[in-house]
């Protein structure tokens, strides 16, 4: 008989989060400027990505969407990193938002309100045949953590002690069990540290 016909894995959501050492997202000023930049961290846009080579669409929340709106458009983010660049101008970006109207202009943007979540990731998993990937975000990235809507976790330790500032996962609300998957240490001295989330305590998995 005939080898049966691979079946393609459907779309997965994963977090991509950077931090502190002493886990803080933004420094005291709300700064990014202490995470170390380096191209290689981004592994979810390499063929050894664990899932989905490909990411076809990003969820971002509205503070890291201000960021990303900022920087990624600017001629000096298409000299130093031109392919991330490019990649965050084409791909569709849904933003949480409660203030859609003052949300800054870019190419292939949406707000949406974020009181439902698990229809927002759905449509997004029903339209795409790729990844869905949360930047940032940690806020955004703890509500999908509660609800059991995160198939993967990844966050980038940086080599740097803020004191205070942000704090990851600030406001989650309930425990969330990982299970470690990789870590991978990067010449810069950034860490990547790969989890899968299990079910939200209190949360069936049925």
């Amino acid at each position: 008989m005939p080898a049966a016909e691979p079946t393609a894995s459907s779309p997965q959501v994963f977090a991509f989060l950077f931090c502190s050492l002493d886990g803080f997202v933004e420094d005291p000023g709300k700064h990014l400027d202490w995470n170390t930049n380096q191209p290689q961290v981004f592994t979810w846009n390499s063929p050894e990505a664990r899932h989905n080579p490909r990411v076809s669409a990003i969820l971002l929340g509205r503070n890291t969407y201000d960021h990303f709106a900022e920087f990624w458009p600017r001629q000096a983010a298409f000299t130093d990193y031109p392919q991330i660049a490019q990649f965050m101008r084409d791909t569709p970006k849904t933003v949480v938002t409660s203030r859609p109207d003052s949300l800054p202009a870019w190419t292939g943007s949406r707000p949406v309100s974020g009181t439902d979540l698990k229809a927002t990731v759905g449509a997004l998993k029903a339209s795409h045949d790729h990844d869905i990937a949360v930047f940032g975000s940690s806020r955004l990235a703890g509500q999908l953590l509660e609800q059991g809507l995160l198939d993967e976790l990844r966050i980038l330790v940086s080599p740097v002690v803020l004191g205070s500032g942000t704090g990851l996962f600030q406001g989650l609300s309930r425990r969330v069990h990982l299970t470690p998957e990789s870590t991978t240490t990067f010449p810069s001295g950034n860490v990547l540290l790969t989890y899968t989330p299990q079910a939200p305590v209190g949360k069936s998995t049925s």
